[in-house]
């Protein structure tokens, strides 16, 4: 959770997360509290019930213009027409080399194209668009107005449908809509990042402070980026810069469905070149035998490394989503993880870890 620039960006709900304890960090520029209670507290919240997260450091781009599906399609490696009739789909932004810039989410809400990108990756996304751009399409930053709250967890339709009165229930698993939040047309996405039900909301800056004191005087858990960290692991979600990167291909993750290569993209070609050839590392779920937590970039004996690593509060025990050389990829293999200086045997075993 290092700071990644020096830019010390306050979300617009800064003071609501100090008034509340949060424990504050630089991260990829933006001021947000890593926990407000603690990790494991918030985590399981979560797991058991809701809780709401600040990721207004997210970049929220609407795509205008009479091309802008076509532009999306050409941007993304998945089937863009999936997201017809008010849809979100995960995909993945590529170089031309096939390899990753970015995961991302895109889709429609009525009609209107909606791009979600990673805080730390969309000033480089945002280049990438202006460098690939079409006639007829213009990009608009909705995050300069607007904040994203990701309210998550199993009571997350019964919780918000008491407070804001609509059948959140009746809405579809990565549906996009609008809905009246406290008097203001908002977006919600039934979309997130912890391997449970939940909501990803944009409001505006000048509304957000209410909606969030709403979900507060309701009984939700605030939670900080720590428990989403914890949360995504233990579920096996993606990191970029950890489990993505410019020198990694969809091939090597456990998202090689998100490549469409009939859609036609920036980078299909380079992935139809190497679609049946073996891949340097896989991507698999380890179970460490110790009581020692493995750290990204740890090494791995028999060929890869470590690309997170914590200890799951679900299970309360040490877990890790690594990169490894694919004949050690199977269920049920061990490979010997080296954590400060020590070999500790893990084993390979099925993502989610629960």
């Amino acid at each position: 959770m290092e700071a990644t620039e020096t830019k010390e960006i306050k979300t617009a709900l800064f003071e609501e997360h100090n008034k509340q304890g949060g424990k504050i960090i630089n991260f990829n520029g933006f001021m947000l509290p890593v926990w407000f209670s603690s990790i494991k507290e918030e985590h399981m919240a979560v797991r058991k019930d809701v809780g709401v997260f600040d990721i207004s450091h997210m970049g929220v781009l609407k795509v205008n213009g009479a091309n802008a599906k076509n532009f999306l399609q050409n941007l993304i490696s998945n089937d863009f027409e999936k997201s017809e009739n008010s849809k979100m789909i995960y995909a993945m932004i590529l170089n031309e080399k096939g390899c990753v810039l970015d995961d991302a989410m895109a889709g429609q809400v009525d009609g209107q194209c909606i791009l979600v990108v990673n805080a730390g990756n969309k000033n480089k996304i945002l280049a990438w668009i202006n460098k690939n751009m079409m006639p007829d399409v213009e990009i608009v930053d909705m995050t300069v107005d607007n904040g994203l709250l990701a309210i998550q967890g199993p009571n997350t339709c019964a919780k918000l449908a008491e407070i804001f009165d609509f059948d959140f229930a009746a809405t579809g698993r990565f549906s996009a809509f609008y809905v009246d939040i406290m008097g203001e047309k908002c977006i919600m996405m039934r979309t997130g990042y912890t391997g449970e039900d939940g909501f990803e909301l944009v409001v505006s800056n000048e509304n957000i402070v209410k909606v969030w004191q709403k979900l507060m005087e309701a009984g939700i858990k605030p939670c900080g980026l720590g428990a989403r960290d914890t949360l995504r692991i233990e579920f096996g979600l993606p990191l970029y810069g950890q489990e993505l990167s410019e020198e990694i291909n969809p091939y090597m993750t456990r998202y090689k469905w998100v490549v469409k290569l009939e859609s036609g993209f920036i980078g299909s070609d380079a992935l139809a070149s190497i679609k049946d050839q073996p891949q340097k590392f896989a991507s698999v779920g380890l179970k460490m035998k110790e009581r020692i937590i493995p750290r990204t970039h740890c090494e791995i004996k028999e060929g890869g490394y470590v690309t997170s690593g914590t200890l799951s509060p679900m299970l309360d025990t040490p877990i890790a989503l690594a990169l490894v050389s694919p004949e050690y990829a199977e269920i049920g293999k061990e490979v010997s993880v080296v954590v400060r200086n020590k070999e500790v045997k893990a084993e390979v075993v099925k993502v989610p870890f629960f």
